[in-house]
């Protein structure tokens, strides 16, 4: 039986490697070809020069092992570190949170991240409803439950990409996933 591949090992960058070589389009034409032998040594260059770094590959092939076809994605339409450079002019001095709103078909999940170092969470789903959110990060995953305001929390936040799922418990409700979010 193969063994599963570890990060950094020989299998995991085999994986980024082309499967087969590219063909080109006008086999006959000999431009073709060069362009094609020239794509084929940078792509080597930038293999051996600048090779993805092993926590980027690790966060990659977590949050593939978590996605859920029947989750609704949930897009993210505001962030306050985006959208409020709009309103540059309004604001004052530094952030000391920042704000996402994601929407999906049926319910909204907005979330508040606060403090320095030691980071918090603070979220809503709306409409309100009880709900289990979990948050997903690259070395795994939290769960809370929402009260009967929709409210959730978490203490700690991880650094890196995350991403939250939201299971709403009343019968026929679909599970919500949102986009992952770099913080």
């Amino acid at each position: 039986m193969r063994s599963k591949p570890t990060l950094g090992s020989v299998q995991a960058r085999r994986a980024l490697q082309p499967v087969a070589p590219v063909v080109p389009i006008n086999p006959g034409d000999p431009a073709q070809a060069a362009r094609e032998e020239t794509f084929a040594r940078l792509g080597e260059l930038v293999r051996k020069r600048d090779p993805i770094p092993a926590d980027v590959f690790a966060s990659a092939r977590f949050s593939f092992q978590l996605r859920s076809v029947d989750d609704e994605l949930a897009a993210l339409v505001y962030d306050s570190i985006v959208d409020d450079d709009l309103l540059a002019g309004v604001r004052s001095g530094g952030l000391a949170t920042r704000q996402l709103t994601f929407a999906a078909r049926e319910l909204v999940i907005e979330v508040e991240i606060s403090g320095g170092s030691e980071r918090a969470v603070t979220g809503q789903v709306v409409p309100p409803q009880a709900a289990e959110v979990e948050l997903r990060h690259r070395t795994g995953s939290t769960e809370a439950a929402t009260d009967e305001l929709g409210f959730f929390q978490y203490s700690a936040l991880p650094d890196g990409p995350v991403s939250f799922r939201c299971r709403p418990t009343r019968d026929g409700a679909d599970a919500v996933a949102t986009s992952w979010v770099t913080l």
